[in-house]
């Protein structure tokens, strides 16, 4: 599918971004969080400001770097249609920099059509174009068709975290 990219305007783009932050935060949530309807986690989510706040301010922080991407994704008509966001990071001692997918997300009506994959791509090109030789991206535990797509990109897992609900 043809789209078009631009940079996200934190003003005008904020409730849109909100809500596919919110949508990744659920789509990654443990099972037992899960089992709440998203409707539900969305009013929970959206119910503390301090998230909101903590998002929009890594954001904004992340876009001082001039490497990172943060981006609307638009169809032809100007229809959004999913977000990007892809930040860099550095050792200045060991000499170690990687880029991280902080975020990626397609409106439902519009996967399966190879956009979060060219999104990939793009990163990929971009983050050797910047240097660095080592590409990052997350999922939840439960989120397979991400984890399905991650390995066919090449992707190997490198770290595990455990949690334990008490």
């Amino acid at each position: 599918m043809q789209f078009t990219r631009r940079k996200i305007d934190i003003e005008a783009d904020r409730d849109y971004c909100l809500e596919c932050h919110c949508r990744v935060n659920y789509a990654c949530e443990t099972p037992w969080k899960r089992e709440m309807p998203y409707e539900a986690y969305h009013m929970e989510w959206f119910s503390y400001a301090s998230q909101a706040a903590e998002y929009l301010d890594a954001l904004q922080k992340s876009m001082k770097d001039a490497r990172t991407l943060a981006e609307i994704l638009e169809t032809q008509e100007g229809k959004k249609i999913g977000y990007f966001w892809m930040t860099f990071f550095s050792n200045s001692e060991s000499g170690f920099s990687f880029a991280e997918i902080q975020e990626i997300y397609v409106q439902e009506a519009y996967r399966g059509q190879g956009i979060a994959r060219q999104m990939y791509a793009l990163a990929e090109q971009y983050a050797k174009s910047c240097g660095v030789k080592v590409l990052r991206a997350g999922t939840g535990c439960e989120n397979y068709a991400s984890m399905q797509m991650h390995e066919a990109l090449g992707f190997a897992p490198y770290r595990k975290e455990y949690e334990k609900v008490l």
